[in-house]
């Protein structure tokens, strides 16, 4: 597999199934700069990009985020070997986006309820994730969830209640697209988890949703694209709201 920010490789490890994850250079500066610009005018610093340097330093950066995550409890990868730019890591299932398109609708609501107990848990022992979307996340065999592709830390640029606050954007907006109806399905499965963060998370998320009203409002008139952020924003408010 292969993107532009790293290349990932099949291995077999004595036996074991892992993951050659090599990190390449490259900055995404002027599209960073857009979204940072986005982030700041409507008020949702949640949104802000973290910095995206590749290389040597995503490579530790991601390293780093591993053992945090670990030591939070989370299904994270284990860091098998490194180099400089170079992780061996090992496998933890099939990606959630995977089990989604495979199950029916009971069962995708299942694994979305799933998943975010899971980022709940992460977030209750002091942690964050930063890119939640369903492709990032796998299902173990024995059913966990596990967290992947960690290169970024948002709290380069905010705190942790804004870090979490954008896990939870990220997530709503990458699996409303399993609902036929997210303000009412994504909200109940979002619901348990949601009202068990932290009340400076439920406060800073509750702002957030508020200061994107204009563009969820804008977003149910455009394509399926644009209908699937401005549900998980409707979820979002409706799993809010006690």
């Amino acid at each position: 597999m292969k993107n532009e920010e790293h290349t990932v490789i099949r291995m077999d490890v004595l036996g074991r199934k892992a993951w050659l994850k090599v990190f390449v250079e490259g900055e995404r500066r002027f599209k960073l700069n857009i979204l940072d610009l986005a982030a700041r005018r409507l008020g949702v610093p949640a949104l802000r990009p973290p910095p995206h340097r590749g290389g040597e330093h995503a490579c530790a950066t991601e390293k780093r985020r591993l053992e945090e995550l670990a030591a939070c409890g989370a299904c994270v990868p284990e860091v098998l070997g490194h180099g400089p730019r170079a992780l061996l890591i090992g496998d933890i299932g099939v990606s959630l986006k995977t089990r989604l398109h495979e199950t029916d609708a009971a069962g995708k609501t299942k694994l979305i309820v799933q998943a975010a107990q899971a980022l709940g848990q992460v977030h209750g022992n002091g942690g964050h994730i930063g890119q939640p979307f369903a492709r990032n996340l796998t299902v173990t065999d024995d059913g966990q969830i596990g967290f992947l592709d960690l290169e970024e830390d948002p709290r380069e640029t905010m705190t942790l209640a804004q870090a979490q606050v954008r896990d939870w954007l990220i997530f709503a907006a990458g699996v409303s697209r399993y609902f036929a109806d997210p303000a009412v399905e994504l909200a109940d499965a979002l619901r348990p988890a949601v009202q068990k963060a932290a009340p400076e998370v439920r406060t800073e998320l509750a702002q957030a949703v508020r200061q994107l009203g204009i563009v969820e409002r804008i977003a149910w008139k455009l394509g399926e694209r644009a209908r699937r952020i401005a549900g998980a924003l409707t979820g979002l408010r409706n799993a809010l709201a006690e």
